[in-house]
């Protein structure tokens, strides 16, 4: 039934009145039409052409997402802001290259050689495990409150840690702290996605890798003078002071904003509540269990136990099946999983989380066995061998930073993944020729190749994960958790593999070289060669040694060939903002012109005139079509 016409309505409100009364009829009638016949109907809509209205199909697409530039920062405030998350990256960084040092002083006073790999493991286990569930935790709270609980966790392990009475009490403390890590890791991420453009994010992520390179460099060198002048402890105290600064910048200096995409009702404190208890804790478990068994079955096989025990050959079968079994609740659970099923929506998803798996391999390859080849074959202390590898470290520094700028000023980030596994084989492979008597230039230049290649490969793949889901910022934080979680398990699982080939090499070496030394006790440290070795037996085991390390090296090269296969998978996403529609010269003037018409008296008294007339003409033919239609339905 036809609205009753006002005395003051105009023809074309009238008109525009009973047409949006029309198009709904014919809508509902050619909906059931079309359904019919199983075609989809389209939406008719009404448009405003001058002052007459006209009827257009409009296609069924999904709108862009706004950028809520309400949370975008820029100049001192983002500088603040950033600070605060270079300092909680360089609490995390520090914490895992300072130790390493150490390791041998803490094992040596608690005297538990057999459990040191469980002071490292402990924290590559529980950061690498609770990456995920971080994810589903940005969704629910704001990334500041889940920095801060982080960084307390943090700052409580590593009190744990220097205050230890006995090994066990380090190891709980580590667990501790590589909690806190995951956390402080995943909401940086977070922080920077919601604070900045998508095409800024390079130069930052460059940033943060400068950081973590720095710290992969001065982190030996720190941590060789405590233990050397002072107690290994402090190398857990110094997280204290540092983790304080991050705590009270990120708590008076960074807002507070809402998850990326939250919904308004789920942003009280009653709804996050119920979100947190309904997350996937039965996938989160059956992952943690996963990665545990993983890593007992690489800290035993061919360190304490030979590959063929029964008890490793159990634990990788549980971890097979454990890791099965989540991915199946994954599946089930759907939208409410720890990853849900949207985030693998292309072949290129499942190639960046392989891609990141790969570049850790390669960086902890390097970052633990370069200092190992100066201590053993050439007797350099843990702090010179420290200086040794700076040429690696900066090269992956400066090519991290340098690929950040270049990535934000051509708005693409998919060739330096291309060219970086070429540069890391290459360097993989150069190192594989080494000898006792390579001249140091050589060594430096080796280093140079594979840590450009390792620099450009590292942040990259992070960033090409974010541009993937730019689109639907709600799923930022657990997609980029997903490639978090690639990268550090690419980590654990390399450097299982690389001492694994490294102690079944050394072993096969001084067999051959050097049968009469004593194996056990070379294999437990470098440092015996040189204190517990006798002169004339010294060459053949530094050979026998440094022969073993070149097996190590050489791994990069089939991780820098699957990791440039993957790349060549990987979208080549543009992430520089679209720029905005510039009419053509000639169509502004054409514009101009039509308005100067338009707007002088006569021309406007003419086109009054014209629109009455369509007006009425459009009236009549309103109850024309509204009196054909109903007879029609009659």
């Amino acid at each position: 039934m036809s609205q009753p016409h006002s005395p003051h309505d105009t023809l074309t409100d009238r008109d525009a009145r009973d047409y949006s009364l029309v198009g709904g009829q014919t809508d509902a009638t050619t909906d059931g039409l079309e359904a019919a016949a199983g075609v989809a109907a389209p939406v008719v809509t009404a448009q405003k052409v001058g002052t007459s209205l006209q009827a257009t199909p409009t296609e069924d697409k999904p709108s862009p997402p706004a950028v809520d530039e309400s949370t975008i920062l820029t100049g001192k405030k983002l500088a603040i802001v950033f600070v605060s998350m270079l300092l909680s990256l360089l609490l995390i960084a520090l914490d895992q290259t300072i130790l390493a040092t150490a390791l041998p002083r803490i094992a040596s006073d608690f005297h538990a050689f057999n459990l040191q790999g469980w002071v490292s493991s402990a924290f590559i286990l529980t950061q690498t495990g609770f990456l995920l569930p971080y994810g589903q935790l940005l969704r629910i709270w704001p990334a500041k409150y889940c920095l801060l609980v982080s960084v307390v966790l943090f700052e409580v392990g590593s009190a744990l840690c220097g205050g230890a009475p006995n090994v066990y009490a380090l190891i709980i403390g580590r667990a501790i702290s590589g909690v806190g890590a995951a956390g402080i890791f995943s909401s940086m991420m977070q922080i920077i996605a919601q604070v900045t453009r998508l095409e800024d994010r390079p130069r930052l992520f460059g940033l943060f890798g400068a950081v973590f390179g720095l710290s992969s460099v001065i982190g030996p060198l720190i941590g060789g003078a405590l233990t050397e002048y002072s107690s290994w402890r402090w190398c857990f105290f110094l997280n204290i002071p540092v983790g304080g600064v991050t705590f009270t910048t990120v708590m008076f200096l960074l807002k507070a904003s809402l998850p990326l995409g939250a919904k308004p009702e789920d942003t009280t404190m009653k709804a996050r509540l119920r979100n947190t208890t309904r997350m996937d804790w039965v996938g989160a478990t059956l992952l943690f269990a996963a990665i545990t068994c993983l890593v007992l079955a690489l800290q035993w096989g061919g360190n304490t136990k030979p590959w063929s025990n029964g008890s490793v050959i159990a634990s990788l079968v549980v971890a097979v099946v454990l890791a099965a079994a989540s991915i199946l609740w994954q599946r089930w659970l759907g939208d409410r999983a720890m990853v849900p099923g949207k985030v693998f929506k292309s072949l290129s998803i499942y190639a960046i989380c392989g891609y990141a798996f790969t570049t850790r391999f390669a960086l902890l390859i390097f970052t633990y066995y370069l200092p190992l080849l100066y201590q053993a074959g050439r007797d350099h202390t843990a702090t010179k061998s420290g200086i040794d590898i700076l040429p690696f470290m900066l090269s992956v520094v400066l090519s991290v930073v340098l690929g950040g700028q270049m990535v934000a000023r051509i708005g693409r980030y998919w060739p330096f993944l291309v060219i970086g596994p070429v540069f890391m084989s290459l360097g993989s492979g150069l190192m594989y020729s080494i000898s006792v008597s390579t001249p140091s230039p050589s060594l430096i230049g080796f280093q140079i190749l594979a840590g450009v290649g390792v620099g450009l490969s590292m942040q990259n793949s992070l960033l090409a994960m974010q541009a993937e889901f730019k689109d639907t910022p709600r799923l930022v934080a657990q997609a980029t958790g997903m490639a978090t979680f690639s990268q550090f398990l690419g980590g654990t699982v390399g450097l299982a593999v690389a001492q694994a080939a490294f102690s079944s090499r050394l072993s096969a070496n001084l067999r051959q070289y050097a049968p009469t030394a004593p194996a056990s006790l070379i294999e437990r440290s470098p440092l015996a060669i040189y204190t517990s070795i006798e002169t004339s037996l010294r060459p053949a085991v530094i050979k026998a040694y440094v022969k073993a390390l070149t097996i190590v090296f050489v791994l990069g090269v089939p991780f820098g060939v699957l990791a440039l296969v993957l790349s060549l998978i990987i979208k080549n996403i543009d992430i520089r903002a679209p720029k905005p529609d510039v009419k053509p010269k000639d169509e502004e003037e054409g514009a101009a012109a039509a308005q100067s018409e338009t707007s002088s008296p006569e021309k406007v008294e003419q086109n009054d005139d014209a629109e009455s007339d369509d007006g009425r003409a459009g009236g009549a033919n309103s109850e024309k079509r509204l009196s054909s239609e109903a007879q029609n339905r009659v």
